[in-house]
């Protein structure tokens, strides 16, 4: 049973927490969110070269092939520092999807540079209808004279401006989901671009016509079981992110409280902001006892309904602290200078992404009504 990162995930996370303190103090993230594609390529190399990329993967592909916890331990650490890389789209969603195919060919073209840091891969899978529910899309996919044509739109496509390839998730006339490898190049593209509230970048994607190889499909049958598996794991994650986001709120908002003074006292010495302190507290704790239980659960039947609670959970307990973090810091907590806001926007970014709070518990009901 794992309720702790391991000495080896544990001396992992150092390492990684080190990069971070080196290149991501707060004016350096915010100059780094205004600027170009929102993230450095010089970064980007330097995580691949820490091994951070090859985490998930395969020997065979050159990669590490360590459990979740080490992605996780990754994530933690890119929460505390607010980090802008978009290792959670590239590697705990496109990433883990690609190794999942079925598709060797593919496989052994890209993981490979995908490691080394080379390639960055978004995965497009949220749609208008959507909701957060994975498997609902208007996108299709037809065989014609041996291409397969790509028609529809997704939406909030994290890392999508950064990314040259796409993973495009699509029905076929059986109703069957493919995912299917796009080059953001292809004719009959149209992306567009914008900053999201958290300081990341992200497309609004258009397909038209667009053709691609039947070489192009990543996953031979129906790939939804193994798509709704991926972002499962990937809220394992997300939730550790969120834990390293909750866990600096909370050092920021309780050094605040012993340092800024009122009737020639620290404020933390008010038994109600202790209280609100003390609240937060079990907000963070809720987060992280959620994301072990789940991690338990890999493997079984209880999964997908362990990964929903977390995920709802981020949804409520997340924003709660974010809310009680900025209202603490008063007037100052609004500002952009200060890093709490960012906190807070990151937090409640993570309630709409692969679905929200009330997706995650009609989701429950549904697993708990089949049970």
């Amino acid at each position: 049973m794992q309720y702790q990162y391991t000495s080896e995930q544990s001396e992992f996370k150092d390492s990684l927490r080190k990069f971070v303190q080196d290149h991501y103090d707060y004016e350096s993230r915010r100059h780094l969110a205004k600027e170009g594609n929102g993230y450095k390529a010089e970064y980007w190399q330097q995580l691949a070269e820490l091994g951070v990329f090859g985490l998930p993967f395969a020997e065979e592909f050159g990669g590490l092939e360590l459990d979740l916890g080490y992605l996780m331990g990754v994530a933690e650490e890119f929460g505390r520092g607010l980090v802008l890389e978009p290792m959670f789209p590239v590697l705990a969603l496109a990433g883990r999807l690609l190794a999942a195919g079925d598709n060797a060919e593919l496989k052994n073209e890209l993981i490979p540079s995908l490691i080394g840091g080379e390639l960055l891969i978004a995965l497009a899978s949220e749609e208008k209808a959507s909701r957060g529910n994975p498997l609902i899309m208007a996108t299709s996919v037809k065989a014609e004279g041996g291409e397969l044509v790509i028609n529809g739109e997704k939406h909030a496509v994290y890392a999508a401006p950064q990314a040259s390839q796409y993973l495009v998730t699509a029905k076929d006339e059986s109703g069957a989901v493919k995912v299917l490898l796009v080059a953001a190049d292809a004719a009959g593209v149209t992306a567009t671009e914008y900053q999201t509230v958290d300081g990341a970048r992200a497309s609004n994607l258009r397909f038209d016509n667009v053709k691609v190889p039947a070489s192009a499909s990543l996953f031979s049958g129906d790939a939804a079981a193994s798509l709704e598996l991926v972002i499962d794991e990937a809220l394992l994650v997300m939730g550790a992110e969120a834990v390293g986001l909750m866990d600096q709120l909370m050092a920021i908002t309780g050094e605040y409280l012993q340092t800024r003074k009122q009737f020639g006292m620290p404020i933390a010495a008010f038994q109600a902001l202790q209280h609100r302190y003390a609240d937060m507290y079990i907000a963070c704790e809720k987060i992280r006892s959620l994301m072990w239980g789940a991690l338990q659960t890999v493997g079984t039947a209880e999964f997908a309904e362990s990964a929903a609670m977390l995920k709802a959970e981020i949804g409520k307990s997340g924003r709660y602290l974010g809310q009680q973090a900025v209202q603490l810091h008063g007037g100052i907590g609004m500002t952009d200078e200060l890093s709490v806001g960012a906190y807070f926007k990151r937090l409640t970014a993570m309630d709409l992404i692969l679905g929200g709070r009330d997706y995650q518990l009609s989701r429950l009901i549904k697993i708990r009504k089949a049970a």
